[in-house]
């Protein structure tokens, strides 16, 4: 029914944001992804606590800066968990995701009708060909 209800939304026409509905696999899985990346990235959430465990890590290795490193990485994973619950982040994620998946959407829209033009174009030129 879910599958319908987004077919049905997305050829009614480009929906809003609010009216998007998102597979289980994008809500899952990519939006999970971009709040990872946002949250390693953005200084307000985790960037310091991944910049010091990057470079502890670095100083000791990769492979003993697994054990020598553990408060940095207990740290970092702590800040992890806490951004991947905050609603704000959440929020801003799915809304740059669903943003994405519009464009995408219109793109690929824009995409089909010049492909209907060209071929309206070239079927023209062919009956003109063969008169």
């Amino acid at each position: 029914k879910q599958w319908y209800q987004r077919r049905v939304a997305i050829t009614a026409g480009i929906p809003k944001p609010s009216k998007m509905l998102l597979l289980r696999a994008e809500r899952d899985i990519l939006i999970n992804d971009m709040i990872r990346e946002k949250a390693k990235e953005e200084v307000k959430y985790c960037f310091n606590h991944f910049a010091e465990m990057s470079k502890c890590q670095q100083e000791h290795g990769i492979v003993s800066g697994l054990w020598k490193c553990t408060e940095e990485n207990k740290g970092f994973k702590m800040c992890m968990q806490w951004a991947f619950y905050d609603e704000e982040l959440r929020d801003s994620c799915k809304n740059e995701y669903v943003q994405r998946k519009r464009e995408a959407v219109q793109k690929n829209k824009e995409q089909e009708l010049e492909n209907q033009i060209r071929l309206k174009v070239i079927d023209d030129w062919m009956t003109n060909q063969n008169k």
